[in-house]
């Protein structure tokens, strides 16, 4: 017969494999008060939720009358959509362009690297500034991707003018 069976329960306090358990001794009145403050405060915010009519369609609702009243007053604003000036025309400076696409596969001065030396004074493909613009465009086999989506033309001719200011004579 198992121990709890022949164990009769005639005291509050028991010693079971060193756990005591104390059935005298009633738990402090704050978590008396916590335990039922929670349980009052889950109902009464259930019962707003559930019986004021609130609803998050209604609120999603309200946020995009919201917002396209917003996208209604940008569209009718003229002076807001536009570009000043001074932003209007691309800075375009092929140094920076070549560092930013060009520097991780040719070095930061061009003398090659994982992609060939353009210092040197003949390219594999052609060392006019037409054959220069074609490689940056379109790329080459073996490695050389084309830029002709990610850059403009105009971006394009300024790194075609840096690559060629970068030969040696």
């Amino acid at each position: 017969m198992p121990m709890l069976d022949q164990h009769e329960h005639k005291h509050a306090v028991h010693n079971f494999d060193g756990i005591i358990e104390n059935r005298v001794q009633s738990p402090p009145p704050y978590f008396t008060v916590l335990f039922y403050g929670l349980i009052l405060w889950g109902v009464v915010f259930s019962a707003y939720f559930l019986l004021s009519g609130w609803s998050s369609e209604e609120e999603f609702r309200q946020d995009m009358a919201a917002h396209r009243e917003q996208a209604a007053a940008r569209r009718t604003d003229p002076e807001q959509g536009k570009v000043p000036a001074a932003m209007a025309t691309e800075d375009v400076s092929g140094k920076e362009l070549f560092a930013a696409h060009c520097a991780a596969c040719h070095g930061a001065a061009g003398e090659g690297g994982i992609g060939p030396d353009l210092t040197a004074s003949d390219y594999a493909y052609g060392s006019s500034p037409e054959a220069i613009r074609t490689s940056i465009a379109e790329g080459r086999p073996g490695g050389m991707p084309g830029f002709g989506t990610q850059l403009s033309g105009e971006k394009i001719e300024a790194l075609a003018e840096f690559v060629v200011s970068l030969k040696k004579k």
